[in-house]
């Protein structure tokens, strides 16, 4: 299980994301920045892409 918190890649959030994957966990990223934060996958910069795959993490 691999697991992100929002707080984490910087947003005011306490939001936490879970998934099997890495790919699962980001997708799940995008969606919630969108839907929580109004920023779309597009409006991401690349800084924000890469602090979100450098701060997933695996679960025990």
């Amino acid at each position: 299980m691999k697991r992100l918190a929002c707080r984490d890649v910087g947003l005011d959030c306490d939001y936490v994301i879970l998934g099997d994957s890495n790919e699962e966990v980001t997708a799940k990223a995008f969606k919630h920045a969108w839907e929580a934060h109004a920023i779309s996958a597009e409006e991401m910069t690349s800084d924000m892409k890469t602090s979100i795959n450098e701060n997933i993490v695996a679960t025990e």
